[in-house]
Parts: structure tokens; sequence; C-alpha cells
């Protein structure tokens, strides 16, 4: 679907509010002279479709003024914001994430990203040096191939820019929660054992706009929870934000596992028969899922730390057997694990610093139960866009919250999930216990502001031995302590809203 173009449009209807991307100011002697663009939105082949609408529009228009106002008091740029300005001293890449969400990060640019950027004087370049091309004018374009590509990417940005060249960078993200945090662990990874000044001051970190294409879209949905331009798509509201945002240090924090933890993802393999002669080895067309590991210590993470039901639910659903079923292994793995109802067996210590005469100190607390349901620290309100599992979270105040649940039934960890749904309501929920004395006790949804928190699993399964940072799936050994800490310096920064006012965490 081509993008409109302006010459032939008709300049009868005004776009509505909800459909604005921006409007553009045009030099013009005579009169006060726009172009709107806006993003058209609908369906094709039973797909999703997208299409970049321009409109010419003055306020010589008849009967229109009153209307085209309030657009252009709402969303009036008069060009290019710096960070969208390449040239000697920064550098724009867009990425188009292949695999995220359900495949259309492709389709969005080439319908509406790309021309776009266009209107505004900046064309693609498949310039192969990291950086990107230097002239004006020019972003340099990354297609995904792989898994590991955007990882890449970021690790060679972090040594181009340990170069020294004082070059910022700008990043475009067309994909979900995974390609941010792809950078983040590529580029803060590559310069853990690094001495240099790299990274001290914000100007060095590089820079992410939001195109949310991926599934949940937890970070831009917790960002954009307080947005106060009018009601847009998400993909819009990442178009005026691209366009229109500011400036923030994104927060994160760091996982940390014992040795011997690893990495457990599944990619497919082709399987080859053999036939007696290693000549005449044939190849399966048929793809298998293949599971690969990879010896871990770390990880760097912006979203969700989890064990227990939401890390055993990302995980079994991202398995050989449930993969076959497509959309529908989610609710089939669910449906599985509240049948099960399992008890973690684990030790959990919540670490907070405490204000004393002296100063800060820290200090640990353990939590008095020995089996757990539900384990989750994140610096997020919003794991999509009407699950709230942490409603007290605010965008950028740096603060990581535990929301925690002992052993109960599948009935019992559906009405808490549904309450999520309703506004975080789960954070409130109370209910009688039995206790192993007989007595009558009250059980519920733990809810705290913590610093740091381990999580040692005393599991001898390993099917119970997962945990989940941001989507990956790190198995620990028994006996293994995973520890989840606030991360006091920022690796990258983000556009946020320009119309909200933030108070960003130090």
């Amino acid at each position: 679907m081509p993008a409109d173009s302006p010459a032939g449009q008709d300049a009868a209807k005004l776009p509505s509010p909800e459909e604005v991307i921006c409007v553009l100011k045009k030099q013009s002697p005579t009169e006060d002279s726009y172009e709107i663009f806006s993003l058209g939105q609908g369906e094709k082949d039973g797909k999703p479709s997208f299409a970049l609408r321009r409109s010419p529009y003055s306020r010589s228009d008849d009967g229109e003024n009153e209307a085209l106002e309030h657009l252009v008091d709402n969303f009036r740029i008069d060009g290019l914001p710096a960070h969208l300005q390449p040239g000697q001293g920064r550098r724009v890449h867009v990425i188009v994430s292949t695999n995220s969400g359900t495949g259309l990060s492709t389709q969005f640019y080439d319908n509406v990203l790309a021309p776009l950027l266009k209107a505004f004087g900046l064309t693609a370049s498949e310039e192969p040096e990291q950086g990107g091309a230097e002239q004006p004018g020019s972003y340099r374009l990354v297609v995904t191939q792989d898994a590991g590509s955007v990882k890449d990417f970021s690790r060679n940005l972090a040594a181009f820019d340990r170069n020294g060249k004082n070059i910022e960078h700008t990043v475009v993200l067309l994909s979900g929660d995974g390609g941010v945090v792809d950078i983040l662990n590529g580029y803060a990874s590559d310069n853990d054992d690094t001495t240099s000044g790299h990274g001290a001051g914000t100007q060095s970190q590089p820079l992410i706009a939001i195109l949310p294409l991926g599934t949940g879209n937890a970070l831009f949905h917790s960002l954009h929870k307080i947005v106060k331009t009018p009601a847009a798509s998400d993909l819009t509201q990442g178009l005026r934000t691209l366009l229109r945002g500011r400036v923030a240090p994104l927060p994160s924090f760091k996982a940390t596992f014992p040795e011997g933890s690893r990495t457990i993802t599944y990619s497919e393999t082709s399987n080859t028969t053999p036939t007696g002669n290693d000549s005449d080895n044939t190849v399966d067309p048929t793809p298998s899922l293949g599971e690969q590991t990879e010896y871990v210590s770390h990880l760097y993470g912006v979203v969700v730390a989890s064990y227990g039901f939401h890390s055993q639910l990302v995980w079994e659903s991202d398995t050989p057997e449930y993969r076959k079923h497509g959309a529908k292994r989610f609710q089939m793995v669910a449906g599985e694990l509240l049948k099960e109802s399992h008890a973690y067996q684990a030790t959990v210590e919540i670490g907070r610093l405490h204000t004393t005469p002296n100063g800060k100190s820290f200090g640990l607390d353990k939590l008095d139960r020995d089996r757990h349901a539900y384990i989750l620290a994140t610096p997020v309100s919003n794991l999509e866009k009407t699950f709230c599992i942490s409603p007290a979270s605010q965008p950028l105040d740096g603060q990581l919250r535990l929301v925690h649940f002992g052993p109960v039934d599948g009935t019992k960890t559906m009405e808490i999930m549904m309450a999520a749904y309703d506004g975080g309501k789960h954070v409130d929920m109370r209910w009688a216990r039995q206790a192993q004395d007989g007595k009558e006790g009250e059980d519920g949804v733990g809810y705290d502001e913590v610093h740091e928190v381990r999580v040692t699993t005393h599991e001898e399964d390993a099917r119970w031995r997962k945990v989940c940072i941001d989507g990956t799936i790190v198995e620990i050994p028994s006996g293994g302590c995973m520890v989840i800490s606030k991360e006091a310096k920022r690796h990258l920064r983000v556009l946020v809203d320009g119309s909200t006012a933030y108070e960003f965490a130090s």
C-alpha cells in the first residue's frame, strides 16, 4: 500500500486527531500552509495493513480553521528534531526486526517509516561501516537476518564508540521489548570489562526510539501510560514520540547467576537422513527445533525478572512440544500449569536500603515461606497494554518492585491474573489460608519496593529451575542463587512522549 502523494490530495476533510502523526509548517510567502502526516491502518488479505497519508492544508480552506488550529496546536513541528539529523557528530540507524511480534516490521517500514523519513529528506544507506553513513540526509538501514542480528549490531556499535570518535547514535527500533534488551545486553556487556571513560557521560549512550511491533511491548506501554496528547494507536503514538519526543535516561537492572547457569533457546535445524553413503546423505526439508545452550554469568534487563508461573509459561510455550501448536500454545501451556499448580521450592530474600544517622545501610529480609507460585521483579508498570503488574510504577522512576505470592490453586492464580488486567488490583488481594498447625491465617499478593532480590532455588528437577529475564530463559543449578539488582548506571537513553512531564530517576 503506497504512501499517498500530497500533490493529488483533496483538502476537503481533515484527518481525525487520533490518526495524526505530526503537522509540518510549510514555507509560503502568502499564507499559513501545512502538511498533515497521518497513519492509515486497515486490513488487507486478512492481515493488518498500514499507509502513510500526507494532506496539504492552509488556513484559507473555508470552514476548517478551528479544527486545523487544534491539530496545529497539538502536533506542529518545524522540521526534523536534532536526534534524527545525521551528520559528522551523529549517526542515525533504523533496525527492522523481521521476526518481532507477528512479522509486521518490514511492511511498516516500507509503507510508513521509509516514506515518512524521505518526506523530511532522509534516505536509507546500507553502508557496511557500523557508524553509518556520515553524509547529512542518510541513515543506516539494518534488516535483521537472525536472532543475533540486533545484539551483533549493538556490540559493533560499542566497539565503534570505544575508538573515541565522540559520535552520538540514534537507533530507531521496529521491534518489541526483545530488540531493546538485545541492544542493552550487547552494548552494556561489551563495556563491562573496559576501564575507559566510555559510557560515563549521557551523550555517549545510544538513544533508542521504539516503534512497538512486538507482542507485549511492555516497555513502550509503560513509558506511555500517562501521555497527554489525543489518544492514538500504539504505532501512531510511536511515530509521534519519534518526531516530537524528548530524551530520557532508561533505567535497567542486572541479574547475576551462579556458576553453571545456562541460557535455553530453540532454533530450527535441518535433519540429515543417512543413506549408508556419506555423499548421498539427504537433508530433510522439514526443519526441527533444537535446543541451544550457552553458559551465562549475568544479563541486563528493562522489563522483568521472574521465577515461578511467569518464567515457566514463557519457557514451556517456546519448547518444540508446544511451538508446533502456533498461537494456541500459550493458552495450552497456561492451562497445564494452572492444573498442575506447582509449588516452587526456593528461598527469597529482599534487599532494601535503610536510612540511618550515619547514612544508608543495606539489609536483607527473608520471605516467610519456602514454597512459591509467583516471583516477579520489574521496574515497569505494564507487561502488556492492559496487564498492569505494578500499579505504583511510574515511567522512568527507576524503582524496582517485587510482586509475589505463595502456592495457590489454578483458580486463585487466574483470579489474581485477571485482577492485574483490572488496573493492577491484584496487589490488594488477600485470602484466608490454612496454616500447618490447623490455625487459620491470611495470605495475599506481596508487593514491595526493593533494591535487590535474591532467589535461591532448591528444586532438584531442572524443569522447575528456569528463570526469565526479559524473555530470555536461564536454567540455574539446584542450590544456586539468582541476584536481581537495580543498576545505578544508565546504559541507554530512550525517547519519551514530549507532552508529558516525567520525573527521571537519579
